[in-house]
Formats: C-alpha cells, sequence, structure tokens
C-alpha cells in the first residue's frame, strides 16, 4: 500500500475543516465518496498502524485507513463508513442520555464521573434502555467486549466514549469500525473499564473482575487473543506492518515498541499462571 500524495489529487478550496478531533482533520468529496484526512504527528501515526495490524490479526473490525500527504503534512485517510441514509452515534451521547434521564444533569460536568461511567456495565444499561431486541444489545455488547479485551493487551489508555460508534442503518444495527488508537503501550491504565468502580484501576485489576464476572466464553476469546499475540511475536507485527504501508519505523521508537509489548504480554501470560485459570 503506497502513501497517498493529496496534495496531487485534492481541490483544496473544497476541503472541509472537521474540528471534532486534537489534530486537523478535513472532509472532502473524491469520485463522489465522502473521505477523511486527519494529521497525526509520526508517533502516533506507527502507533496507529500497529493496532489496526493487531485488530487484524485478532479478527476485530477496524477502520480502513491509509498514510497520507496533504499540506505537506502526514496523516491518516480513510473512507467514510456511513452510507447516505445512515444514522450514527457515539457512547457518549448514549450514555450522556441515559444517565440524564436517571440521574442528575449537574453531575456529567465533572470529567471523573463521565469517565466513571466508561465502562462495560453501564453501557450494557444504555444500550438496554436504548434497544428493546436484546439480540441487537447482545450482538454490540460482544463487540464492545472485544475492544475492551483488545485494549487491555495492547495498553490502549484513550478508548474515550467518543471512539466508539454505533450505525444505525436499513441492514441493522451494529458497531463502527474500530478507529483512533494511538495511545498503545502507554504507561497509564486502559480507559475501557467492567464497572464505574474500575476509574484509574490497574489493567490486572479490572482483568481480574473481568474474568470473574465474565463466561467461558469470554475467558477463553482473552486467552486465544493472548496466545494469538504470543505465538506471532511483535517483531513479525511491525515487519508485516512496515510491509502493508511502505514506511520504515525508527529504529529507537521500535525498540521501544517491542519492549513494552513483550512486557505486557509477558505480565498477562504470569497472571495467567497465577491465577491458574485453564484456556
Amino acid at each position: 500500500m503506497k502513501i497517498v500524495n493529496l496534495d496531487k489529487v485534492v481541490d483544496k478550496n473544497k476541503l472541509i475543516p472537521n474540528f471534532k478531533g486534537s489534530h486537523n482533520i478535513y472532509n472532502f468529496k473524491m469520485d463522489n465518496d465522502t473521505y477523511y484526512f486527519k494529521e497525526v504527528p509520526n508517533r502516533e501515526l506507527v502507533m496507529e498502524m500497529i493496532s489496526k495490524s493487531i485488530a487484524f490479526l485478532l479478527g476485530i473490525p477496524y477502520l480502513e485507513e491509509s498514510i497520507a500527504i496533504l499540506n505537506d503534512k502526514y496523516g491518516l485517510l480513510s473512507e467514510s463508513y456511513l452510507k447516505d441514509d445512515d444514522k450514527s452515534y457515539n457512547l457518549h451521547s448514549l450514555i450522556e442520555n441515559y444517565f440524564c434521564e436517571n440521574n442528575d444533569e449537574e453531575e456529567l460536568l465533572d470529567y471523573r464521573k463521565l469517565a466513571s461511567l466508561n465502562n462495560l456495565e453501564d453501557i450494557w444499561f444504555a444500550l438496554e434502555d436504548r434497544y428493546e431486541d436484546k439480540n441487537i444489545v447482545k450482538n454490540l455488547m460482544d463487540g464492545i467486549t472485544n475492544i475492551f479485551m483488545f485494549d487491555l493487551l495492547i495498553g490502549e489508555s484513550d478508548r474515550t466514549l467518543r471512539n466508539i460508534e454505533i450505525i444505525e442503518s436499513d441492514n441493522g444495527i451494529t458497531l463502527a469500525p474500530l478507529y483512533d488508537t494511538s495511545s498503545i503501550l502507554s504507561d497509564k491504565s486502559t480507559a475501557l473499564g467492567v464497572d464505574e468502580d474500575d476509574y484509574l484501576k490497574s489493567d490486572i485489576d479490572k482483568l481480574d473482575k473481568f474474568l470473574e464476572s465474565s463466561d467461558t466464553s469470554s475467558k477463553e476469546k482473552f486467552y486465544c487473543y493472548l496466545e494469538t499475540l504470543d505465538s506471532i511475536g511483535i517483531e513479525k507485527i511491525i515487519e508485516e506492518t512496515e510491509r502493508e504501508n511502505d514506511f520504515v519505523i525508527d529504529n529507537d521508537l521500535k525498540e521501544e515498541i517491542i519492549t513494552k509489548f513483550n512486557n505486557r504480554i509477558n505480565m498477562f501470560k504470569e497472571h495467567e499462571k497465577r491465577v491458574g485459570i485453564s484456556k
């Protein structure tokens, strides 16, 4: 996959600034389709591509992105996953609406309270409040739970309620593909928790609670994910990411990724031995 030079193919006068995120984002039409370009610093760009490769290995749907250049700056190019009549909303609006119906709206002004709602339990309650069909809720929760396990394994510390979206279309109600996963291998704990008490707790504590409250299939899937990543190895994942995206990762950053990734995988393998859970 070659790097796309948008400076050669896009009419700059037709770029529409989009200020939803912390980086400059533009959307534009090309061949009657809507595309988005997000300026991304080199480190975040590399982490995003690594995350995408890992998601592919685990079978977790991820946004189709390419590395591109616009206004002489590197970033990520993606085509909109929404069709003309599709509607989408993020989990932030879902939780906000549910919480305001059942609690004091002023509490949402407290960031810590809203952050504490970034968890599987409250998301489940909010989905049940919105949809009567239990199969819809189950399918959405299965996908969100997969994201939770994915985030634990790669150490994604910035999975906010705003970057998980749900699509409502004539074909059904589904999760949007995953995106915005550049804060991996962080020294911070992951953002998505099991319940409200998980805010700022360690990832091992979150895993313990998840394993205690989950059914057998979820436990088996987590350790299947772990075994897949351990058997392939981060070096192979990096090599494939470089080949697929036609770029070379700086050696210092590459060594950092390898060290942190292996430490994280070993942490979960040691935890598995310690608690004596059989896959």
